[in-house]
């Protein structure tokens, strides 16, 4: 009976299969020797195409000091191919492990947390309207009057919704339908990240004839930070490491990410960033961390 026993035993376990065990991302670049990240191209100025036709951005200039980062501890050179994502995909492409990481206007939410994991922020905004200059909306009340555009499957939409869950809300496809649909008068608000929008307004032909309210807050913190596959701790302190060597870069002025910053957030930059919120936010995330040595800069 046991010799039965433990024949049936054996058996059973041969016809359970076995979960697959995903290949360690780090393994997998070391024997590729390419990083595969996704990033945007209409969200300036995180990822996008400039007037030269090359793909640049914040977010990309982050992935590339994640590079730097790999081939010094892999000791070897890496290559980063770019993988263009979007609002609707970038989270599948992830999850599913199309690319290793992916670095965009992406705000960490529990929802998404049971998919991917996320890397400590790298910025800060929240949700603003973009509307014609002279447009007001002083109270929910008056919002509930508005047709906003937001698109689909953002935490703006989920802003919006919570916010006034009977608001007239009118889904757009893309940054650029949606200052489209504002511009033609389809819709009277464009919702969605501040930064954003101030890089859609300042794109525009008459950038003057637009603001973005309300000027002086924001209605919900987003806070940025990279998309991981899940479970991959060796990856992710990599990934956390590289970003918190650009931010106490940028507190402490190294040359390096002072012209990073600069370019992109300073008053002649791409998109102009009120400073004291990055520093201030920027400073919280390092009090929180231990201090990289300051020989790594």
């Amino acid at each position: 009976m046991k010799k039965i026993l433990g024949m049936m035993l054996s058996l059973a376990l041969v016809a359970v299969p076995l979960k697959s065990v995903a290949e360690p991302i780090l393994q997998r670049i070391e024997r590729t020797g390419t990083i595969r990240a996704g990033a945007w191209k209409d969200a300036k100025p995180f990822g996008y195409v400039n007037e030269k036709g090359e793909w640049v951005g914040y977010s990309i200039d982050i992935m590339r000091v994640i590079q730097s980062q790999v081939e010094t501890a892999l000791d070897k050179p890496i290559k980063l191919e770019l993988v263009e994502v979007d609002t609707q995909n970038f989270l599948d492409h992830v999850r599913d492990r199309k690319v290793d990481i992916s670095c965009g206007p992406t705000s960490f939410t529990w929802n998404r947390e049971r998919y991917i994991d996320f890397s400590i922020s790298y910025f800060v905004t929240g949700t603003q309207v973009l509307v014609k200059k002279g447009v007001t909306i002083d109270s929910v009340e008056e919002l509930k009057t508005k047709r906003i555009g937001v698109e689909a499957n953002t935490t703006n939409e989920a802003v919006l919704k919570t916010l006034a869950p009977d608001l007239q809300v009118i889904v757009v496809n893309s940054r650029s339908d949606g200052f489209a649909k504002l511009q033609q008068g389809v819709i009277d608000g464009y919702a969605g990240d501040g930064i954003l929008l101030e890089a859609l307004k300042n794109s525009a032909p008459n950038p003057e004839e637009w603001d973005i309210i309300p000027n002086d807050e924001l209605v919900h913190l987003e806070a940025y930070a990279c998309v991981l596959p899940q479970d991959d701790s060796h990856w992710r302190d990599l990934v956390n490491y590289s970003i918190l060597r650009v931010i106490q870069g940028y507190i402490i002025e190294d040359p390096e990410f002072s012209k990073m910053f600069a370019g992109w957030f300073g008053e002649q930059g791409v998109s102009p960033y009120p400073e004291a919120i990055l520093q201030d936010y920027f400073q919280g995330i390092l009090d929180s961390k231990e201090r990289i040595p300051t020989t790594a800069f």
